[in-house]
């Protein structure tokens, strides 16, 4: 085992202790969950030290400074294409899964334009880019959406970009081995043997049957989820082009239109979108991933 997964292996024994349902107090005066760093041993506190995680990051983000925060990140080189691209392949391969969220990341940080905050017409959201309208004394607890992230779980939201592209600036580049890009390639051929009319819900078990991906439920659905946002996997219900924004509000719009959306199903757009018949964008693909081919 490498010293990056034995590293891995241990903040996730990390998180598994200090992030449980139970071992979190709701703060009203923050409006967020702070979590009791006393059920660690001091070996934990001490590898918490080492790497320099906090137990605890309650952070008041506004609109307007947050679109400022993300347009400035799109400026640092330390956060290139190249990288956040080939950290998802290593999430695909299982080796990084950190590096989930990179294409997403990296499409709000080119496309998203400078707005005001812009209410939406059905939501508790900015119709632009989606940041939650919170009370005004409320914060994140920006080391639960680190935790998240570490675990493989994706965030289409500008407070979750925010997020991970602050703390990437602290991690080393994480480039892909030719085992993650042989894993995207075979998981994108299963995606594009799919049959007309297959939906996501029977794709994702699929998936799990065939073995494709490593991890659980949620982690695979975070992956489909960042394809399907790129628009490597397409959908019938708004078309997702290379070089467009789309407003948060139209694409959860588009979404109450869909059978996959309804009832008791967790799907969302643009993932809920996709259908067999669809397949993959094979020149999607080649234009985000060609040079790792």
């Amino acid at each position: 085992m490498s010293s990056m997964q034995t590293e891995y292996k241990k903040r996730l024994a990390l998180f598994k202790k200090l992030y449980p349902y139970h071992n979190g107090v709701y703060d009203p005066a923050l409006g967020v969950s702070l979590y009791d760093e006393t059920v660690l041993s001091d070996a934990d506190k001490d590898f918490m030290q080492e790497i320099g995680w906090k137990a605890n990051d309650p952070v008041r983000l506004e609109h307007d400074a947050l679109m400022t925060s993300i347009v400035e990140l799109g400026q640092d080189n330390r956060l290139s294409e190249a990288r956040l691209t080939g950290e998802f392949i290593a999430a695909v391969g299982d080796r990084y899964r950190r590096g989930v969220n990179g294409p997403i990341s990296l499409r709000y940080m080119k496309l998203l334009p400078e707005h005001p905050y812009r209410p939406a017409r059905k939501l508790t959201s900015c119709g632009v880019c989606g940041y939650y309208e919170h009370a005004p004394t409320d914060h994140w607890n920006l080391s639960e959406i680190r935790e998240s992230l570490w675990l493989g779980h994706a965030w289409a939201s500008p407070t979750g970009v925010y997020t991970d592209l602050t703390e990437r600036l602290e991690l080393p580049v994480v480039p892909p081995v030719r085992e993650d890009v042989d894993t995207l390639k075979r998981l994108l051929k299963v995606l594009d043997e799919s049959t007309e009319g297959e939906k996501p819900g029977a794709l994702e078990k699929r998936l799990s049957a065939a073995k494709v991906l490593s991890g659980n439920a949620g982690t695979r659905r975070a992956l489909l989820s960042v394809l399907a946002g790129i628009g490597v996997l397409p959908n019938i219900g708004l078309p997702i082009t290379p070089n467009e924004w789309i407003d948060h509000e139209e694409m959860v719009e588009a979404g109450m239109q869909l059978d996959t959306t309804q009832g008791r199903s967790d799907l969302e757009m643009p993932w809920a979108g996709w259908r067999g018949q669809l397949g993959v964008d094979w020149d999607r693909v080649n234009a985000v991933f060609g040079w790792y081919f």
